[in-house]
């Protein structure tokens, strides 16, 4: 490194700490922190300098502050290009995901995880590529986008697996439990959850097994089975006791008394809650009593005792409005609005429905209109009764116009309520499409960095290795011919070894022309198909058959090398699943689209049931099609085999 560059990397340094000297004194262990800026002072070589500054980041993250993170991330990501250190330039990408995170800007966070899962693939880290997966899983999760947050945390749960720390690998399988659990996946959902608690028993990690446990009694619980529901639920809360941890074991009993509610057990709900509340006041955890306040007060009002379960909802609402909480804020107006209509008091039955109305979704609002409606019916026929018995002279032409106001409030809520709507339906449509976008250009990234790397290593092999065998192949008969002359009983050992040696050559150029099939660039994408449909089943004794007709004269290599990846994997299952004996290939152009179509006699391959599974190799087709724009249709032939076409444009 240059000695003008070294000055230049220390001043931006320097520079950096002073800004953020103020943010280390408030972090809530400052002895680390304190023993890293000695560390940091003390380093003289950049890259670790550039190293314990990302840790001074990470336990400042603690503070919770965007601005933190970005101006961590400018600093890191300076220092890391003057340095020209990939993996510092990726840990900025970390940190500026993270601060977009945690403001709220899931769309803007996308792009950069993206960037620093390329780095990462290129580094062959795939430490760094566990948690760039992790960080895109996490993000469409965020966003709601369950299906590409399964996918993504999938493909960190194997690179967690192939690192073999079974610690992570039993987190990586909570977390794409909890989301089996959103997309109602319920039995997917526990199964993960138990491979989890398996590996927590077996590293005996008790503490962290708490929460698997709870989350396997929610999971049963959504799946209806109430009884192994709270058996996990009891498990959890006696180990959460085990180790002191009232906060977690109040938390558990609160959501057994949500879950109680549900099925209209209210008595038992109100011994939970209880039971709750006392484990979270010894906790000192004020604001986690008011969810366990809140089931209370509906399981009251579902028992008809409205004083107590509005009693115990103004309590909950207290505690929110001293704490500035926003959640849970819909159950207790749903509450104030359910007791009071018990009371008879309509009008502040009204006054709270109203409240409950303006922030439900869109599903609820329907049944809760006619709820509002007959509120407001009661509410207006006592105002009526009581402006009668006070003003019985007044004329008709008053009552008309009262009339009259009633109606035009009504068509302006109703009008406000369709242009409000129509507002937010055009916000998710345009939300929906950043998310494709961003959705098929993370994509896009990961599989050009794939293809990439199988060119490199392909090209490595055939003009490295491969080379190397058939010099040595040359210079190995070149030998056997001497010593055959001076040891002929030596001769047969020698044929042997030299025909192992050809084996060898030829199973390392067969392996480099499968990563990147040179057919591919010099004959075009038929060609090289058929060669593909031979090469894979002739081994396996199938009748093979390839029919391409109508195709364009020249087709972009994106196309080409997604298509015969797809092929690929196709036959792949093929070989390893249908137990077929015939197979046909057909690829044509019809109108604006070129079409695959693969045949095959055999079983037949369920692709709904392993794209439900999460398996790879479906996973991968899904990839390719949506990054090719195409559409990909699989279906069981009769009376036995499977048809599957894949339609991309052209």
């Amino acid at each position: 490194m240059s000695f003008r560059k070294s000055i230049l990397i220390q001043t931006i340094l320097a520079i950096t700490l002073w800004g953020f000297c103020l943010d280390v004194l408030l972090a809530q262990d400052k002895l680390l922190l304190d023993s890293l800026y000695r560390s940091f002072h003390a380093e003289r070589d950049a890259v670790k300098k550039i190293d314990l500054l990302y840790k001074i980041a990470k336990e400042q993250n603690n503070t919770a502050n965007p601005d933190n993170g970005f101006r961590y991330a400018d600093s890191l990501q300076m220092l890391s290009k003057a340095a020209r250190y990939q993996k510092g330039l990726a840990r900025a990408y970390d940190m500026r995901g993270w601060a977009y995170r945690q403001k709220g800007e899931f769309a803007a966070s996308l792009p950069i995880f993206h960037q620093q899962l390329v780095i990462y693939t290129k580094l062959n880290d795939l430490q760094g590529q566990g948690h760039a997966l992790n960080n895109i899983g996490i993000t469409w999760y965020d966003m709601g986008v369950s299906d590409s947050a399964i996918i993504y945390m999938l493909r960190c749960l194997d690179i967690k697996e192939q690192l073999g720390n079974k610690s992570d690998i039993a987190t990586s399988l909570s977390n794409i439990a909890n989301i089996y659990n959103d997309m109602e996946a319920f039995d997917k959902a526990i199964e993960m959850h138990h491979r989890a608690l398996r590996i927590r028993r077996e590293l005996g990690e008790e503490k962290a097994s708490i929460f698997t446990l709870n989350n396997l009694s929610v999971a049963y619980s959504a799946k209806g089975d109430l009884e192994k529901s709270f058996a996990y639920a009891d498990t959890g809360i006696a180990v959460a006791l085990k180790y002191n941890n009232k906060m977690v074991a109040g938390v558990i009993c609160g959501g057994m008394g949500n879950v109680l509610n549900k099925q209209k057990r209210y008595a038992e709900s109100i011994q939970w809650c209880e039971r709750s509340m006392n484990y979270l006041a010894e906790a000192n955890r004020e604001s986690n009593m008011v969810y366990p306040l809140c089931n209370m007060a509906k399981a009251y009002i579902g028992l008809g005792q409205y004083a107590k379960g509005l009693e115990v909802n103004q309590r909950g609402w207290s505690i929110m409005q001293k704490l500035k909480l926003q959640e849970p804020l819909d159950p207790y107006h749903e509450n104030f609005a359910y007791a009071y209509v018990g009371l008879g008091d309509y009008e502040n039955a009204y006054k709270w429905h109203k409240i409950y109305f303006t922030r439900i979704d869109t599903v609820t609002k329907n049944d809760n209109l006619s709820k509002i409606a007959n509120i407001e019916a009661k509410y207006n026929l006592v105002s009526k009764e009581r402006e009668i018995s006070e003003q019985r002279a007044e004329n008709f032409r008053q009552r008309v116009a009262l009339l009259s106001l009633v109606a035009t409030l009504l068509a302006a809520a109703v009008l406000g309520y369709l242009f409000y709507n129509r507002f937010r339906l055009r916000k998710k449509a345009e939300l929906d499409a950043a998310i494709i976008r961003e959705q098929k250009l993370g994509l896009n990234a990961v599989i050009e960095a794939q293809e990439s790397e199988r060119k490199r290593i392909a090209r490595d092999l055939h003009d490295g290795i491969a080379q190397g065998l058939v010099a040595l192949k040359l210079g190995f008969d070149t030998l056997g011919r001497r010593v055959g002359k001076i040891a002929p009983e030596e001769a047969p050992r020698i044929a042997e070894l030299g025909e192992q040696l050809n084996s060898s050559c030829t199973e390392v150029r067969s392996i480099a022309h499968v990563m990147s099939p040179p057919a591919l660039e010099q004959q075009g994408l038929a060609p090289s198909l058929e060669l593909l449909l031979r090469h894979t089943l002739a081994h396996a004794g199938l009748e093979t058959k390839f029919n391409a007709h109508d195709l364009p004269l020249q087709l972009d290599e994106k196309t080409e090398i997604g298509l015969y990846r797809i092929a690929q994997e196709l036959l792949n299952n093929i070989v390893k699943h249908a137990r077929a004996a015939k197979v046909m290939i057909e690829l044509f152009q019809s109108e604006n689209r070129l079409v695959l179509r693969v045949e095959d006699d055999g079983t037949g391959f369920d692709f709904d049931t392993a794209r439900s599974r999460g398996t790879m190799g479906v996973l991968n087709i899904l990839s390719r099609v949506s990054t090719l724009g195409g559409e990909f249709f699989s279906e069981r032939k009769l009376p036995h085999g499977t048809v599957s076409l894949v339609k991309v444009p052209i």
